[in-house]
């Protein structure tokens, strides 16, 4: 009973976060409209049984219910196409519901993990796209087990008010199902379980091989890394279809046993002769909804796991206090860190505690350090990329430029690349011209704008002269940069920093080599037993 309880608070829980109006009334309407299928089935088996009996009409116990149809045969077309009308609409409405849940689920997961930081790319994608699906299908399931419930009760109801004596040796005899039945449902979840570790290892591994590239073709591990893969898809793929085959077995047991069970008494023990058609037709249909009430209560063991895995995911939430972060133009400072602690998500050291620095405005401030020192944690403090524990960040403008030593580039047109999050509508295309031929990005003077480029088909230099063209198309105040010319020739480095220069640009330049710019200010800071320094040398 506690399991139950958890999972009704879990579901809850997630019901609020998919924010989706009026579920409540759509799963309603799902099971009034399954239901009204039930009806309809009832209504054609017994007119069907009624046309076909030797008996005369009037003498069945049943027939106050399909008078109407019998005497009026037009009507029995007319019902088969409102059944499947509905059948349509409850299915319509249920596979709506299921993908407008998936995706608010998907905008909730990809602004966690955008606020978080700390994920990698196999495991963000694997969240936003599977995750969300599991659990958007979850409603599906739900729908589909109350659905089946209540259908057992209207076919029971029907059956015991036609022949109580023999649906309960029936009743009795379903109690035997209990047992199976929660054991598969046990090997299901374990097996779900599994395929959901493989499937996001699946991600892990490809990420793994795309990343590293060319380290391995160097050494030639390209085998070995595909030995690793086939063994994940392996070990997926027999969980995925252990967990399809205790499924299907929970789903076809009770159909199984029951039809098995009355042709032994028909072969046997002449049990024919206390049949009729209507009871066969809706005792079939009967234990056929206890094996989709099975199939359900599978669905929902599977998407239990996933809501287990996205509880957790929501654990690791973070909170921030928008308040923290102050952007005043009149500030006298570039950049002030006030009384700053910070760590990393999952882990429980601390990068900064209690940091107070301030950056001026309107120099070029070198920021140097051994690895690890926390250099490029400092600029994603700055750059809201990363968010303090406690502490305030005051900085003088909303106008910030980044450029790394991996530069990023998006797959598209130059054009897309050189404007994006440009918030400058008087940018001509002359203008874009101007700046690709100062910066000798290509060979060639006529530069097409649309070309498509992305990070595989520039060098790292390009990508970091786009990065550059980019900021200052954009009138960037504060600069951050972070080894961001290991990859330039010195005369364009200097290029680079005599239009900074002119142009009056906040700077702040994370790197290992101070020596290659002129800076205003240099800021070292110090690693000293898991403690760090500020110094300032200038």
């Amino acid at each position: 009973m506690g399991k139950i309880k958890n999972i009704y608070k879990d579901v809850i829980y997630i019901s609020k976060i998919t924010k989706v109006g009026k579920k409540k009334l759509r799963l309603f309407l799902s099971i009034v409209l399954s239901n009204l299928t039930v009806f309809a089935d009832i209504l054609m088996i017994l007119v069907f049984a009624n046309l076909l009996s030797s008996e005369t009409s009037e003498s069945s116990s049943y027939y106050i219910f399909i008078s109407l149809i019998v005497e009026n045969l037009f009507l029995l077309p007319l019902l088969i196409i409102v059944r499947t009308f509905i059948v349509l609409v409850e299915k319509v409405n249920i596979h709506s519901l299921q993908l407008q849940v998936q995706k608010n689920l998907q905008l909730h997961i990809l602004n966690e993990i955008y606020k978080k930081g700390n994920y990698s790319l196999a495991d963000a994608t694997f969240y936003v796209n599977n995750l969300s699906g599991h659990l958007a299908y979850f409603y599906g399931a739900l729908a589909g087990m109350a659905n089946s419930l209540i259908q057992i009760a209207v076919y029971s109801s029907f059956l015991i008010f036609t022949d109580f004596q023999t649906i309960s040796a029936f009743a009795i005899g379903g109690l035997v199902l209990f047992f199976p039945t929660r054991l598969l449902l046990k090997l299901t979840r374990k097996y779900m379980h599994d395929s959901y570790t493989f499937a996001q290892q699946t991600g892990r591994d490809i990420q793994r091989v795309i990343q590293n590239l060319f380290l391995i073709k160097i050494l030639k591990t390209s085998e070995n890394e595909l030995m690793l893969y086939e063994d994940t898809i392996t070990n997926y793929q027999q969980a995925q279809f252990r967990n399809l085959a205790y499924g299907t077995l929970n789903s076809l047991f009770p159909n199984f046993i029951t039809v098995f069970t009355i042709s032994v008494l028909v072969a046997f023990f002449k049990f024919a002769n206390y049949l009729t058609l209507e009871f066969l037709g809706i005792t079939l249909r009967l234990v056929q909804t206890i094996g989709n009430a099975n199939g359900g209560l599978n669905m929902l063991v599977n998407s239990s796991v996933h809501i287990e895995k996205f509880i957790e995911f929501q654990e690791n939430k973070l909170e921030v206090d928008e308040g923290y972060y102050e952007i005043n133009p009149h500030n006298h400072s570039a950049v002030e860190l006030s009384n700053i602690n910070f760590k990393y998500f999952n882990s429980e050291d601390f990068i900064f505690e209690n940091l107070n620095l301030t950056l001026e405005k309107g120099k070029h401030t070198v920021i140097t350090g051994p690895n690890g020192s926390g250099k490029s944690t400092l600029l994603g403090l700055i750059s809201q990329i990363y968010y303090p524990q406690n502490g305030n960040i005051k900085i003088f403008t909303k106008r910030i430029g980044y450029v790394g030593v991996q530069p990023l580039i998006l797959d598209g047109t130059l054009r897309e690349n050189l404007l994006y999050g440009n918030q400058e509508s008087n940018i001509e295309d002359k203008n874009l011209i101007e700046m690709l031929n100062l910066f000798h990005l290509f060979d060639d003077s006529d530069h097409n704008l649309e070309l498509l480029i992305s990070n595989r088909t520039l060098s790292s230099g390009q990508m970091q002269k786009i990065s550059f063209i980019r900021s200052l198309l954009a009138n960037t105040e504060l600069l951050l940069l972070d080894e961001s010319t290991s990859n330039l020739d010195s005369e364009t480095r200097n290029l680079i920093f005599n239009i900074l220069k002119s142009k009056n640009i906040t700077v702040i330049n994370s790197t290992h080599n101070h020596e290659e710019f002129e800076f205003d200010h240099h800021i070292r800071i110090e690693y000293k037993n898991e403690k760090r320094f500020f110094n300032n040398l200038k």
